[in-house]
């Protein structure tokens, strides 16, 4: 009996870590039968999460500047796409009402002359300022592994805007996955079923100055009303089991009523990695900086570029929802510019609920269970033994031997 127990322990950790806690669906442009007319007025793919209490809508919109956005819904809500004549008419609903909504904007990047090698945006000399929605996004990847995860890289190697030249590529990915884990690439961020995963990716992208650094501004919405806050927090947190040694990951966190969890949230570890292969003899680190408010008249133009227009329309622009702003820098002292590699790859999440923490993996749980059934099948024959040896005592005892 004891034997079973501990046998069907193991084998719930198994099932337990393997199973998805998401069905994954994706699709192109949801509810087109048009695909020639839609994909000239919207470029966006929807990745539907479905869990046993809930579903989990992903939108990730690169019809201008990249957003990825996260719905949450009642299982039964689907999400409805009206394809106008034109970008700026098309509108996005979804037959119930959202329980809550979180997105992330890729909104401007800056090209800074950084000549004293401070690694920091403001100590710039000279900037450039590059507006995400100039680029022609095409996507390059779909792929879909069922109710495992979804992968889709999109990239532009064309920059459209009045006296400034760009050459190289810009890409970024997003991957979605159905259950809670760690990214197999470096910087192995925990990822799960309510969280998307970006990377950001510069190659040979040409540079204006000589000392060239890039940075991002990130937007972020949350349904939560506009009153209330979003902080940038450093933990500490040791993670031996993929890179050994001890980490800074950074949280940019919603909060709501009486600083309630659960809202949105961003988060990465200040690294940035200057080539293909993430090896540590690789990397650089980031910069973040202070979260602003974005919501000022001057400011709609970037709103209106993004899907949350679609679905929100002028409301945006009511004071109903908080919408901030942040920069993320890349580049170090003494690491030889952008220049030095001409790459840079950045990853970061997005996610809804409580923000994933460096918890076990699947090889990890795996490794402890057959530790686990070892431990118990030990114990299990030295109380055999022991229960002999017992009995041969006694034995001794009764017939004097």
């Amino acid at each position: 009996m004891i034997v079973f127990k501990s046998v069907l322990f193991v084998a719930m950790i198994f099932i337990t870590s393997s199973m998805a806690d998401r069905k994954l669906h994706a699709e192109l442009n949801p509810g087109c039968f048009e695909p020639d007319h839609c994909t000239s007025v919207s470029k966006l793919l929807y990745i539907r999460a479905d869990g046993d209490n809930d579903t989990v809508h992903y939108l990730f919109d690169f019809t201008q500047k990249p957003s990825l956005v996260i719905v949450t819904t009642a299982n039964n809500a689907n999400i409805l796409v009206k394809y106008n004549e034109t970008q700026s008419n098309v509108t996005i609903k979804f037959t119930k009402a959202p329980f809550y909504t979180f997105a992330s904007v890729f909104n401007k990047m800056y090209e800074f002359d950084d000549v004293n090698d401070t690694a920091l945006l403001n100590n710039g000399k000279h900037y450039l300022t590059i507006d995400f929605k100039k680029y022609d996004w095409n996507m390059n990847l779909f792929k879909i592994n069922i109710n495992e995860s979804v992968e889709v890289n999109i990239s532009s190697n064309l920059y459209r805007a009045p006296s400034i030249t760009k050459t190289g590529t810009v890409s970024i990915t997003l991957k979605v996955y159905g259950k809670k884990d760690k990214g197999s690439k470096l910087p192995h961020l925990v990822h799960t079923p309510e969280s998307g995963e970006l990377t950001l990716t510069l190659d040979q992208l040409s540079t204006k100055f000589s000392s060239s650094r890039f940075a991002v501004e990130l937007l972020t919405l949350s349904s939560f009303p506009f009153n209330k806050s979003e902080k940038l927090v450093a933990e500490q947190f040791s993670d031996d089991k993929s890179s050994s040694g001890t980490f800074v990951t950074y949280l940019m966190d919603t909060k709501g009523e009486e600083d309630e969890e659960g809202g949105g949230y961003l988060s990465w570890r200040p690294v940035v990695y200057k080539a293909a292969n993430t090896h540590a003899l690789n990397s650089s680190s980031t910069a973040q900086y202070t979260i602003q408010d974005y919501n000022s008249q001057d400011n709609e133009i970037d709103w209106i570029s993004t899907p949350l227009y679609k679905l929100y329309g002028n409301e945006l622009f009511k004071n109903s929802y908080l919408l901030k702003a942040t920069n993320v820098s890349f580049g170090e002292p003494a690491d030889g510019y952008y220049a030095k590699s001409n790459y840079l790859y950045w990853t970061f999440l997005v996610g809804v609920g409580a923000p994933p923490s460096s918890s076990l993996g699947f090889l990890e749980m795996s490794i402890i269970a057959s530790l686990l059934l070892m431990l118990t099948i030990t114990m299990i024959l030295l109380f055999c033994i022991f229960m002999r040896w017992m009995s041969s005592k006694r034995n001794s005892i009764i017939y004097g031997q």
